[in-house]
Formats: C-alpha cells, sequence, structure tokens
C-alpha cells in the first residue's frame, strides 16, 4: 500500500492528501490548471515525465505555482 502526500500550493494556500497512491497523485496532478512546478521529495520534476518515474512510498509530492522573476 502506498502512503504518498501531495500537497498542492495556490493563491488561497494549500490542499494536503495523505495515503495516494502513485495513479491518484498522476490523476490529481493532471487536474491541476494553469503553470505549475511539481517537486517529488524536494526534486524538481518536469510535469510531464512525472508519470515515467517510480515515486517512492512515503513520499512527499508538492504541486506549486511557477514563480518566474519578473512576471506576475
Amino acid at each position: 500500500m502506498s502512503n504518498i502526500t501531495l500537497r498542492i500550493v495556490d493563491t488561497t494556500g494549500h490542499t494536503e492528501m495523505v495515503n495516494l497512491s502513485e495513479s491518484q497523485v498522476l490523476e490529481q496532478v493532471s487536474a491541476v490548471q494553469g503553470e505549475n512546478w511539481v517537486f517529488v521529495d524536494g526534486l524538481l520534476i518536469d510535469r510531464n515525465e512525472l508519470s515515467n518515474i517510480e515515486i517512492a512510498d512515503n513520499a512527499l509530492v508538492t504541486v506549486t505555482p511557477m514563480v518566474v522573476a519578473g512576471r506576475a
């Protein structure tokens, strides 16, 4: 059983989901709108490559809006 935690950060704060499987994480991340960065245990992963890596049990996946200097 997977025990992956997914944290989705947005302008209102964040949502945290626990005890997710890898497929549930992929489903939730793909549903997030806009330009976002995806981190798996602190490592930046290309959102399009997320399905090609193995997410470890007990991993923390964080989705956060891109922050680009000079752009609001």
